[in-house]
């Protein structure tokens, strides 16, 4: 007598299937853990749908990556869509409203690091993730825009973005390279009038001034904006002066030219004044390169047409 006995694999295969699939699900939502500009490991239980950002900087970066921005700054003005995103005040830590960041249900904000201590202090008490986003190099921008793509459930356009961004700095630099070292021009970058102040070793302007192929004339001065001396600019005879061009009246070629003793300076002799855009050299935004660019074909316009 052969008695047959039905299978109890099936309910155990179907079981197995459906964890499978559980797991599965569980791991699109689960956010790699990142580092951001301030060391803290930041992880995430899902992908931020709700993005504050507290800087033009960031915001660039975050519409870079696809992320959904809910609310940034009234300085934030790029891409275009960002004027239209609810705005939570000005830059300072000290202009922001904070009932107005807690009004959008933001799930992840980020800061510009310890510029928006504040802030970012009196929002901690509602458990709302925050990331530093504050790149103090060209590497740290891109590393900075694979974590936003990270958390914001865009890795993909996120490393896409940083590659970009790696392969146009790259292309300049192939050319930069090409320029002897005795033939580099030097460069003295404004960052403001009355206290002439420039750019120190530690600074964007700086790195871009190097990028472009220039030759900073302060590169000795290690402190972010150091005040210096019109008499110590004349002494080391820039060949160009740049600066960002939201100085207005303050830095056309007529008012530097009429400083005491700087129309011997080379640079004012040869009338090498360059003003660039403000929004491309004065943070780490992600379209860092196209600042250089336009520095380095300021600087030498038959190398980069």
């Amino acid at each position: 007598m052969n008695i047959k006995i039905a299978s109890s694999k099936a309910p155990f295969l179907a079981l197995g299937l459906a964890l499978v699939a559980l797991n599965s699900w569980g791991q699109t939502l689960r956010v790699d853990s990142v580092i951001d500009s301030l060391g803290t490991t930041k992880r995430l239980e899902k992908p931020a749908a709700r993005v504050v950002s507290l800087s033009p900087s960031a915001t660039e970066a975050l519409f870079a990556v696809g992320a959904t921005v809910v609310g940034n700054t009234t300085y934030c003005n790029f891409p275009p869509e960002a004027k239209q995103v609810a705005k939570i005040g000005g830059f300072s830590a000290r202009s922001m409203s904070v009932e107005k960041i807690l009004s959008l249900r933001p799930d992840l904000i980020v800061s510009s690091g310890r510029i928006h201590a504040a802030v970012v202090d009196q929002l901690a008490r509602y458990g709302i993730p925050v990331y530093a986003y504050s790149p103090a190099s060209f590497v740290e921008i891109g590393e900075g825009l694979r974590n936003l793509g990270t958390l914001t459930g865009n890795p993909a356009r996120g490393k896409d973005e940083a590659d970009r961004l790696a392969a146009e700095l790259a292309k300049i630099a192939a050319i930069v390279a090409t320029i002897p070292e005795n033939e580099r021009l030097k460069v003295f970058w404004e960052v403001y009038d009355e206290p002439l102040m420039t750019c120190g070793s530690s600074t964007f302007q700086h790195a871009i001034v190097a990028a472009a192929g220039g030759k900073d004339i302060f590169t000795d001065l290690s402190a972010a904006w150091p005040t210096v001396s019109g008499e110590e600019v004349i002494a080391r005879a820039p060949q160009v002066i740049m600066g960002a061009d939201d100085h207005g009246e303050k830095m056309t070629y007529s008012s530097i030219a009429s400083r005491p003793g700087w129309s011997q300076i080379p640079a004012v002799k040869d009338k090498r004044i360059v003003l660039l855009p403000t929004e491309l050299v004065s943070g780490p935004g992600p379209r860092i390169a196209k600042g250089v660019y336009l520095a380095a074909k300021a600087l030498y316009p038959r190398l980069f047409p």
